[in-house]
């Protein structure tokens, strides 16, 4: 009886601490304008907030609030947020300024951040920012960007901790197959804006489900016009290059 009451406590402490994600949304618009109409400036960020085993939800909570805080206000260098409300209120409030220097204007601005879980297990949460700003100008910018997680102990992982240092042969290699750049030429002599004319990987790379994401965003390696450059493996494909075990279920 008394090793069945353990077994039982066992589990149930084992449930509390299970990190559990549900969605938050924060929404606010210019005059309480509807954004559904179509000329309006609104602010509508949905992302996942982290529960239990509170130190390491703690850090992922942080970290996904200060990357969306950077998604939105990076576009003024004079803003500096502290929190998700002081961003979603500084960027109607800049609007409002805005509108004052220029009353003529009617051109409404836009932030939307949709961030969601993409693959989950016990080793990687990997989620995807999928974002869109538009503060006047002749476009907005429109972007994808990954983070990826140690579940564990909340700590974002870096590229050298996911892939071995053969992993960035492997992707210039297919890179330039897809592109049409000699293998034998530099990376850049079809008009690419690699820095120092040395390839590398995207900033960002995410998992969705049984595929490794690597998304050049626009500007990173080409001109605007030249769009997202989005390349996508099988993880069958890329195991060998991975340094966590993602097929660990225990």
């Amino acid at each position: 009886m008394l090793l069945a009451s353990l077994m039982l406590f066992a589990c149930e402490e084992e449930k509390k601490e299970a990190l559990i994600f549900t969605n938050y949304n924060v929404e606010k618009s210019y005059e309480k304008c509807n954004p559904e109409t179509g000329n309006c400036t609104f602010v509508n960020i949905n992302y996942p907030v982290a529960k239990g085993q509170e130190e390491v939800a703690k850090k992922l909570n942080d970290s996904i609030e200060s990357h969306i805080i950077q998604l939105v206000s990076g576009f003024n260098p004079d803003d500096n947020p502290a929190t998700m409300e002081e961003m979603v209120d500084g960027f109607i409030a800049n609007y409002a300024s805005y509108r004052e220097d220029f009353p003529e204007t009617d051109i409404p601005w836009e932030a939307t951040v949709f961030a969601e879980i993409t693959s989950e297990n016990l080793k990687l949460l990997s989620i995807d920012f999928n974002s869109y700003t538009f503060t006047g100008g002749a476009h907005g910018y429109g972007s994808n960007t990954y983070m990826n997680f140690n579940p564990e102990t909340g700590e974002v992982y870096t590229h050298k901790d996911l892939f071995t240092a053969e992993f960035k042969e492997f992707v210039e290699k297919d890179f330039r197959n897809k592109e049409d750049i000699p293998q034998d030429e530099n990376i850049n002599s079809t008009g690419m804006f690699f820095e120092n004319d040395e390839f590398h990987l995207p900033a960002n790379i995410g998992f969705r489900d049984d595929k490794l994401i690597l998304t050049y965003n626009p500007y990173e390696i080409a001109a605007y016009a030249e769009g997202q450059k989005t390349y996508e493996y099988e993880l069958k494909e890329i195991s060998e290059y991975l340094k966590i075990d993602l097929s660990a279920t225990e």
